[in-house]
């Protein structure tokens, strides 16, 4: 019963609180996710830092879509594991990003914004056969936020801005679960769902027309996600066992707290018309917590580990304008460990993260801008030395690389 409740709580809930961590991250239409608070010349200003919407006159679409494959496969290490299945099938889908942006301008002082970032096809199918698969077999992730958001020019250099998000989750896993004396595994599968809402607060200032800077804070964001753990694929006495236990089908209740975070940014322009980005954010991730666990309207006290570090990442950018209508750039990004790699298990498997990127801006006729953007990012070995029923799996990341394309659209 405790490996039921171990698994109904851990692998949905950790891979949900890191994709509305580095959110930000991925909302950023330039190479290297640079850029995010200070550039500010564009509608994706609505999401991270709502202040930046004072820099913008009359309407603003942007429309983006992001592409992230990973070319890593997880290598299950022989030597050390004493679970028989071998390397899993390749483990990541890939991921499709859709997000839409608006921005109104009111007055001189106010303006309003709305966004809507649709991160879908985030997950992993490891295959039912692997090593770990009493870790986990797949697990899928779909992240919608709807954030409203405002801004107030107080002078000519400051700006404040406030955002609500509305976040939404819903996920899908399965694990499997030995039969003793049995040809077959069980499995454990999970689909749960809820609604999460942070605020976040801005502030941009600008101390000269080609020099300015941002910060952003998001508080954290309590997420009550409701469903269903169900024990599948039984053998007749396993099965009667777990229908006379009332475990197999329960209906879980999960308070998730994703942490509160801070954005910080610079932004300059020289008198050639290059210029360069700096940002920065850090995530309380040390907070990352589940609590007010319930199965079947009772309370469970499960102990959570305190095995999360904050996360820190920072990028930096340059554009160089090549007449008016075009501009290259190019950028760089680093993310820490959100876990040390002695305390990496399979429900968290990520490892600090560099990358690079190069991308174009095209002015065309009508006005509206076109970006394309190409980055290839390191994902660490994100090895794991993990015990699993009946014995120990270990190994790590083989070609540790994922590429991201992303394509936005600028209507002004």
């Amino acid at each position: 019963m405790n490996r039921l409740l171990t698994k109904s709580r851990k692998l949905p809930l950790t891979l949900g609180a890191m994709a509305l961590g580095v959110a930000p991250l991925l909302q950023a239409g330039s190479p290297a996710l640079t850029g995010l608070v200070a550039q500010a010349d564009n509608a994706e200003s609505a999401f991270a830092a709502p202040a930046g919407m004072s820099r913008l006159d009359g309407t603003h679409i942007t429309v983006q879509t992001m592409y992230i494959t990973s070319l890593a496969d997880f290598e299950v290490d022989q030597d050390e594991t004493t679970i028989s299945g071998g390397d899993p099938d390749k483990g990541t889908d890939p991921m499709i990003i859709p997000s839409i942006y608006y921005v109104r301008q009111f007055s001189d002082r106010w303006h309003g914004g709305l966004s809507l970032t649709v991160p879908s096809g985030f997950g992993s199918d490891y295959g039912g056969t692997w090593s770990g698969r009493y870790e986990t077999v797949d697990f899928s992730l779909v992240y919608v936020a709807l954030t409203p958001a405002v801004s107030y020019r107080v002078n000519d250099q400051l700006s404040l801005g406030v955002a609500m998000g509305i976040n939404y989750t819903a996920e899908d896993s399965e694990v499997k679960i030995p039969q003793p004396g049995a040809e077959r595994d069980g499995k454990i599968t999970s689909d749960l769902d809820g609604v999460g809402v942070n605020v976040t607060l801005s502030l941009l200032y600008e101390f000269t027309d080609r020099t300015r800077a941002g910060i952003a804070w998001t508080s954290d964001s309590d997420a009550d996600l409701e469903g269903n753990v169900r024990l599948r694929n039984l053998e007749p006495g396993f099965d009667k066992i777990a229908t006379e236990l009332g475990i197999k089908n329960i209906n879980t209740e999960i308070t998730n707290t994703l942490p509160q975070r801070m954005l910080a940014g610079v932004y300059h322009e020289f008198n050639s018309g290059n210029y360069f980005t700096v940002d920065g954010m850090w995530m309380k991730f040390s907070d990352f917590s589940v609590s007010n666990i319930k199965l079947n309207g009772n309370d469970v006290n499960v102990s959570v580990p305190e095995i999360y570090n904050d996360i820190y990442a920072g990028t930096v950018g340059m554009g160089f304008p090549a007449n008016e209508r075009l501009t290259y750039k190019i950028g760089a990004m680093y993310v820490s460990k959100a876990v040390d790699d002695e305390d990496r298990t399979f429900s968290i498997r990520l490892d600090r993260m560099w990358g690079v990127g190069a991308g174009v801006s095209y002015v065309l006729n009508n006005g509206n801008t076109v970006d394309l953007n190409a980055n290839v990012i390191n994902v660490g070995d994100a090895s794991v030395d993990q015990p699993s029923i009946g014995g120990q799996v270990v190994g790590e990341n083989d070609d540790p690389w994922a590429v991201m394309m992303e394509l936005t659209y600028h209507l002004h």
